[in-house]
């Protein structure tokens, strides 16, 4: 019995993960985004087509998943985890904030001008990316079915938090 609990339980927790994953992805035009969950650890992936050198890695970030919030975005069907804006070419942004005293990395392409503190990423040898430190970061989807995959990606990551990150004692 305890191990059907188990194979349901790691099954439930898989679902959660291609969930969220599939919720997360996003290519339209000249832009490709992902996610991937890792445990309790959410790393986001946004790609940029750029003229001269192709699909560069323009951000990435590695978020501890119990130390962030999504915010909330107040729209005309009450709060939402997400601000959307439809139209001709939709648009959804989740935004997630660290809690108090919280920071996380951003690996950026050196295509990109600093803004603060920097240190060079490990990707390729340090001379393709830098990471600087944040406490914020917006996952904004452009195009068909954004809305839609905004919605299945924050109640997927808000149920997985509370299951299977959330410390309980």
């Amino acid at each position: 019995m305890a191990l059907m609990a188990s194979v349901a339980a790691a099954s439930d927790r898989a679902a959660l993960i291609a969930q969220i994953e599939a919720g997360g992805q996003n290519e339209y035009e000249d832009r490709r985004h992902s996610v991937e969950v890792n445990e309790c650890q959410l790393t986001t992936y946004f790609w940029k087509k750029v003229a001269g050198e192709g699909w560069v890695l323009w951000t990435s970030f590695k978020i501890p998943m119990l130390l962030v919030d999504l915010a909330e975005s107040k729209t005309e069907y009450g709060f939402r985890h997400f601000f959307a804006a439809e139209g001709d070419t939709p648009i959804a942004v989740i935004n997630l904030k660290a809690k108090d005293g919280t920071e996380f990395p951003h690996e950026k392409s050196v295509l990109r001008k600093p803004k603060g503190e920097l240190v060079p990423s490990q990707r390729n040898g340090g001379d393709t990316h830098f990471i600087e430190r944040q406490t914020d970061v917006i996952i904004m989807h452009v195009g068909p079915d954004v809305i839609e995959k905004a919605e299945m990606f924050t109640k997927g990551y808000i149920r997985y938090v509370q299951e299977y990150c959330a410390f309980t004692g």
